[in-house]
């Protein structure tokens, strides 16, 4: 018989045993639901990878198609970059410290290989060559290498590879306007000389323009040049044509080209009209061949599409520089040169404006000093954007610049004072429609009064207008807080603009200056043919020495102790002093002596003869010295009458004027 045990199981047992088939049940499920959301977040990869990319929160391969093989496989080191870049960053420093320079150069390369995609990597790299390192440089040659370093790793590597960081933008129109466009480096005028030959090699130097319109329609051709020079020749037989007659004389149409053009068609092309016959003996080099070539007119209107392609092509290599975008701020803002920092300050600043309007997390406070660097740049433009240059392409550095006044970006500042401030500030409950808002106007009045006063003197019926309006909208818009018309502007307008003026003429060395500052002027202004500006300059010194003799008392027909030269006195001295001066450029010279009037001309032409006859013989191919240096009508009857002039004998000659 068998027998039957009976066991009582335990109640710990039955209940451990019921929490396994739970946990299997529970981990079942939680598979199944993983699995679930596993495929139901597949389905939103492709579109938070749009997102991503939107927001700039990844490697896009589209903004940077030919990454280099070593940046890209340094982007694939995972959590090891970040290590590499840290252990970087201290190295860098350590570098710095022990003025090992062009090693940290190549450590800061590698970190923004690291780091592709950190805006800041790129800015801290870029303004520790520019302003740290550059700094502790004791040539000129030495600070422009680590200064164009600094702009070059923003402008050709930090911007593609971040095209909507406005922080490198506003970076790269810092150094732009600061380190090479003000005057606080002890080399500023070795990095503005720099950066124009650099430009004008790309460019070609700027055109002889009565209108802004002119200079404008000038650029536009290389703004609708073709971007590739395969395609034009293809598509252009003519120019096509012509590269095979250029290829007769030794020239390809690549960057040997341009730079040929850039030297040796700059004031050629100018002078041809005072150059001196050649005759039947004179041998053409082949130097001449490329000259006359160049110059023929029936090939000139394909030699400026190929230049014009050339240029764009260029201007995009070298710069990193958009042709249709600088077309478009020309059109917006006047007739840039190109040559001066400030246009560049103005674009870079205003491209990372328009590009990163509407970015995901943008920093308002870079945003707006962005739209600032616009207003300076212009600013600095109206107060020395004219650049005169006699460029040296051997030795940039032994260029002569000279910058000026240019009044005509008056206008477009004001409006984009206007445009940009209420784009700013509109939506602002303190701002004040027809106003530049809040934050900019305090400036915006400040500028405004200085322009009054310029176009005023500059002269010319329509800076006379222009000088009326602004006075008015001054009225208008820069009041008490009680809503009366300021003191400064209760006054007539030539009231308004002498009384500065007046400051200056109050002591004899002061008077002394100023006069012969606007002497100068206005003969420097007859050689870029402003000859209404240099009117008015000249009218405006003839004042200055009038009212100086009258606040004096002086009789201005006697001689004392506190007496000016007689006016016609320092605008001789001015004239023989710039005439013979060996860093004006000899086109520049050539207008000159032939927008002077006849009786400074009569006056001078004895002293400056010497110079002038050894002028036109030295100069390469030679001069015609009556048709450069013509001799004034009556000289004969000048000399009768005033014997005792004679030439002076010390006049300054320099080689480099020949």
């Amino acid at each position: 018989m068998t027998r039957t045990v009976q066991y009582d199981i335990p109640e710990y047992l039955v209940k451990r045993e019921a929490a396994k088939a739970t946990d299997r049940t529970i981990q079942a499920v939680a598979l199944a639901a993983a699995v679930v959301c596993v495929v139901i977040a597949s389905l939103f990869v492709t579109r938070l990878d749009e997102m991503r990319k939107e927001a700039q929160l990844t490697l896009d391969p589209e903004t940077t198609r030919g990454l280099p093989p070593d940046m890209a496989l340094m982007t694939k080191t995972g959590t090891f970059r970040a290590l590499a870049i840290d252990f970087a960053f201290i190295r860098a420093e350590q570098l710095k410290e022990q003025d090992k320079y062009y090693e940290l150069d190549k450590l800061s390369t590698l970190i923004c290989k690291l780091a592709p995609r950190f805006p800041t990597v790129w800015s801290y790299c870029a303004w520790n060559q520019s302003y740290n390192i550059s700094v502790t440089q004791y040539t000129a040659e030495g600070r422009w290498y680590w200064v164009r370093n600094g702009i070059n790793l923003i402008r050709k590597q930090g911007i593609p590879y971040n095209p909507k960081s406005i922080g490198l933008y506003r970076e790269l129109a810092w150094i732009f306007w600061h380190k090479v466009g003000d005057f606080l480096d002890d080399f500023h005028w070795y990095y503005k000389k720099e950066l124009a030959v650099e430009v004008e090699r790309v460019v070609g130097a700027p055109i002889i323009a009565l209108e802004d319109a002119e200079v404008i329609e000038s650029f536009r051709q290389i703004a609708q040049a073709p971007q590739d020079l395969e395609e034009l020749l293809r598509r252009d037989q003519e120019v096509a044509d012509f590269v095979q007659t250029l290829a007769g004389v030794g020239l390809a149409p690549d960057d040997q080209l341009l730079e040929f053009v850039a030297r040796h068609l700059r004031n050629r092309v100018q002078i041809d009209e005072v150059l001196a016959p050649l005759g039947e003996d004179f041998e053409r080099s082949a130097f001449e061949a490329r000259v006359e070539l160049l110059n023929a007119p029936q090939w000139r209107p394909a030699r400026d599409r190929l230049l014009a392609c050339q240029r764009r092509i260029a201007l995009k290599e070298r710069f990193n520089m958009d042709a249709d975008w600088m077309l478009k701020l020309m059109e917006d803002y006047g007739p840039i040169d190109w040559r001066t920092p400030y246009m560049h300050a103005l674009y870079w600043a205003t491209l990372g404006d328009i590009v990163t309007k509407g970015q995901l997390n943008l920093d308002q406070n870079d945003s707006m000093n962005v739209v600032r660097y616009i207003f300076f740049a212009l600013e600095q433009s109206i107060k020395r954007g004219k650049l005169v240059l006699e460029p040296d392409f051997d030795s940039a550095g032994d260029s002569f610049i000279e910058l000026l006044p240019d009044p005509r970006f008056i206008p477009y500042l004001h409006q984009a004072y206007l445009t940009l401030g209420e784009e700013q500030f509109g939506d602002d409950p303190r701002f004040i429609p027809g106003t530049s808002g809040p934050n900019y106007m305090n400036a915006h009045f400040t500028y405004l009064a200085d322009w009054v006063r310029m176009l005023y003197f500059e002269g010319g019926q329509k800076n006379l207008e222009r000088a009326k309006d602004y006075y008015a909208y001054l009225r208008q818009y820069n009041r008490n807080d009680d809503g009366s018309v300021r003191k400064d502007y209760v006054q007539p307008l030539e009231q308004f603009v002498f009384q500065s003026f007046h400051e200056d003429l109050g002591g004899f060395r002061s008077a002394n200056v100023t006069i012969g500052a606007l002497i100068a002027r206005s003969v420097k202004q007859l050689a870029i043919g402003e000859i209404d500006a240099s009117v008015a300059s000249m009218e405006l010194a003839r004042y200055g020495w009038m009212y100086y003799a009258k606040i004096k008392g002086i009789d201005p027909g006697l001689t004392e102790r506190r007496s000016l030269p007689p006016l016609s006195e320092m605008r001789v001295d001015a004239v023989v002093n710039i005439l013979s001066s060996p860093e004006v450029l000899v086109i520049h010279k050539v207008r000159i002596w032939q927008g002077l009037d006849l009786a400074t001309r009569q006056q001078t032409y004895d002293r400056l003869l010497p110079y002038f006859t050894e002028l036109a013989a030295r100069h390469q191919p030679p001069m015609s010295l009556d048709k450069a240096f013509p001799a004034p009508p009556g000289i004969d009857e000048y000399r009768r009458r005033h014997p005792y002039d004679k030439p002076d004998e010390d006049i300054s000659r320099g080689e480099k004027a020949f």
